[in-house]
This record gives C-alpha cells, sequence and structure tokens, in this order.
C-alpha cells in the first residue's frame, strides 16, 4: 500500500472523532451481510480497477479489498481520516490511498471497472456532483454502487418518545450537514448522471431486541454525546435511556430504518 504524509484536519473534536470512528466500525459490521450480495451483484471480484469514494476509517473498504482480486483506490476528503484508514488497512496490499474531494476526483475519463461509496452522499455538499464525477470516471458499461444510504424520514421506532426520537430520525444529521432523507433521492441522483440505474433496500430484518441492546451499548457514547449536543438534561438523558433499556429488556422495543442501495450502469456514449 502507497504510504501518505498525513497532516491533521478534521472538524470533530478528538472525543468525537473517536466516536464516530467506533460507529463507523459497528455500522461497517452490521451492514456487511447487505454488502457482499451487492459486491457480487456488479461483479467485484473479477474488477481490476476499483475506485471507493469516501472510504472513511477504511473499515468497509477493508471488505472491498479482502471480496476482490484487482486494485483499489479509495479516497476520501479528511486528512485524519486517511490516516485512521492507513492503520486499518496496512496488512491489504492491494489498495492505494489518496486524499480527494469526491466532487473533484483526479483522475481522466472511463478510467474504473466498478467505483464504490458507501454513507457517503448523505453528508455530501452536493451528491449531485459526486455522481457525476463517478460517472465520468468509470468505464462505459461500468457500474457505480452506492451501498448504503440511509432514509430517515422511513424511521419507525415504538415506543415512542416525541422529544427524543426527532433527534435520531433525522435532526442531528441535518445539524450536522447531512442529507437525513438522501436515500428516497438515489434514483433521481443516478439518473440524472446518466447511468442506468437500479434501486433498492438492503436491510429487510428486523433485529431482535438483544442485538438492540448490544449495538446500543457499544455505540452509547455516541448516542449520549448527540443528546447533549441537542440540549438535553442529564436527567432527561439518564430517564430515556432507563426506558429504552427497559423496553429492549422486557422485549417490546422495535427499531427500523430503510437503507437504500442504488447501481448505475455507465451508458455507451
Amino acid at each position: 500500500m502507497k504510504k501518505i504524509k498525513i497532516s491533521a484536519f478534521h472538524k470533530r473534536s478528538k472525543d468525537e472523532l473517536d466516536d464516530f470512528i467506533r460507529k463507523l466500525e459497528l455500522q461497517a459490521l452490521e451492514t456487511s451481510e447487505e454488502r457482499t450480495p451487492l459486491y457480487k451483484e456488479v461483479g467485484l471480484k473479477d474488477a481490476k480497477l476499483v475506485l471507493d469514494v469516501g472510504c472513511g476509517s477504511g473499515t468497509v473498504t477493508r471488505d472491498i479489498a479482502n471480496y476482490s482480486n484487482g486494485k483499489i483506490i479509495s479516497v476520501d476528503g479528511s486528512k485524519d481520516m486517511i490516516k485512521v484508514a492507513s492503520n486499518i488497512l496496512i496488512k491489504n496490499k492491494n489498495i492505494e490511498l489518496l486524499v480527494s474531494s469526491a466532487e473533484f476526483l483526479p483522475f481522466k475519463d472511463n478510467v474504473f471497472d466498478i467505483i464504490t461509496c458507501n454513507l457517503l452522499l448523505m453528508w455530501a455538499n452536493n451528491p449531485q456532483i459526486v455522481l457525476n464525477e463517478m460517472a465520468r470516471v468509470v468505464k462505459t458499461g461500468g457500474k457505480v454502487l452506492a451501498s448504503l444510504e440511509p432514509d430517515y424520514g422511513g424511521k419507525l421506532h415504538y415506543p415512542e418518545n416525541p422529544k427524543i426520537d426527532p433527534i435520531f430520525a433525522g435532526k442531528a444529521i441535518r445539524k450536522k450537514g447531512g442529507d437525513p432523507h438522501i436515500g428516497r433521492k438515489l434514483r433521481l441522483l443516478f439518473v440524472r448522471a446518466g447511468l442506468l440505474t437500479k434501486i433498492g433496500i438492503g436491510n429487510n430484518r428486523i433485529w431482535s431486541c438483544e442485538e438492540d441492546k448490544s449495538y446500543y451499548l457499544h455505540a452509547r457514547d455516541f448516542y449520549i454525546r448527540t443528546m447533549k449536543d441537542a440540549g438535553l438534561s442529564e436527567k432527561e438523558i439518564d430517564k430515556w435511556e432507563y426506558d429504552y433499556l427497559k423496553s429492549l429488556d422486557d422485549g417490546i422495543q422495535l427499531n427500523f430504518f430503510p437503507q437504500f442501495y442504488a447501481i448505475g450502469i455507465k451508458k455507451n456514449e
């Protein structure tokens, strides 16, 4: 793997960045069973040159590299995330890491067999420009895969908490500059980029209360920090956490929100 000189740059404090990285690792684990069939569908294993856009911490990139027999070029706009990824991917010899904006990919037209992204478009300043760039650098007949883009507008949670539920149903995402409704926009974005488009929902299984509890306890710091950032008092957070954990222990909690994927094929010009 190519060595990169890193300088520090990010928009989060160290604690926030650590929490964010832990959450990325959990997301990568919980969605692996959804992403693997998509890698098979787009023919990732036989692709000779793959571009992974917005690689983040590198946890999803590692799965891509392990599944593929080709070379993987991974880009991310954050120097700090590239540094994290370089440590996580140190054993993967078929990966090259680059610091690059997703809106201005430093490649010629028609270069890559497959382009992938995961939880990228939700955070893009202009997701249409990002899609246009990916469509530009993929080969004719090549595929662009957005393996996971959620839509918090379709989030279901019961028993409900009218004060706290909106925070995790898009309010916190929007506050940090993300688009919590990006999932429903994938078809429009891919079609406007000139791609033959297929849309689907990757997650079709409702987790058990035991699975939900395990995930929450692993990501607890992230949830507590998010509620504090939303202005909730420690008393309010403690009350919510008690009720939430009790509903899980009682076996009555239900959580679901749709996670969309999109596959686009570049047409003959």
